[in-house]
């Protein structure tokens, strides 16, 4: 996600927000490419921001609450990874708002639909045909590029026509 990111941004990713970042793992996997990245991460569990907040950047909150936090206008990349799916449909749509506003790259919204198949953890709202998300995407501003990768609509410009999907 990082490289595509890239690709869209023509240059490096300099700023990242993690929602639903729990621990904020992602933030040393990404700097490990990009030490000078600039990581805030987001989530809702007191325990992983009180044991992690102050050293990995944290912040306690979620994805309905991104425009109350003291965050930066825009990320090259924004990540949800592992948590939309926990989400029922109408804190989704409100949330996936709020993310939009927030790119300024790209965003990497990992989901699982009712025509996908998966294992592991399904204690979750039973997931929505993929056609569902897809205009809960386009309703927030979120134009899709490939392998759960968005793009704000106001910067579809930025990738090919053969790269919209």
């Amino acid at each position: 996600m990082l490289r595509t990111a890239e690709f869209v941004l023509g240059r490096n990713v300099r700023s990242v927000l993690d929602v639903g970042c729990g621990e904020g793992q992602w933030r040393a996997a990404l700097r490990a490419h990009r030490p000078r990245l600039h990581y805030d991460g987001v989530d809702p569990s007191a325990y992983a921001v009180s044991r992690y907040g102050r050293a990995r950047g944290l912040q306690l909150g979620g994805i309905e609450q991104l425009d109350t936090l003291s965050l930066r206008e825009e990320y090259d990349l924004v990540v949800c990874c592992g948590m939309l799916n926990y989400l029922e449909a109408p804190a989704l749509q409100r949330g996936l708002a709020q993310v939009a506003r927030r790119v300024g790259g790209m965003a990497y919204l990992e989901l699982f639909t009712s025509d996908d198949q998966f294992e592991g953890d399904t204690n979750w709202p039973a997931p929505r045909p993929a056609a569902w998300y897809r205009r809960a995407m386009r309703r927030a501003g979120l134009w899709p590029v490939g392998m759960q990768c968005y793009v704000a609509s106001s910067a579809r410009d930025r990738v090919s026509a053969l790269e919209r999907l």
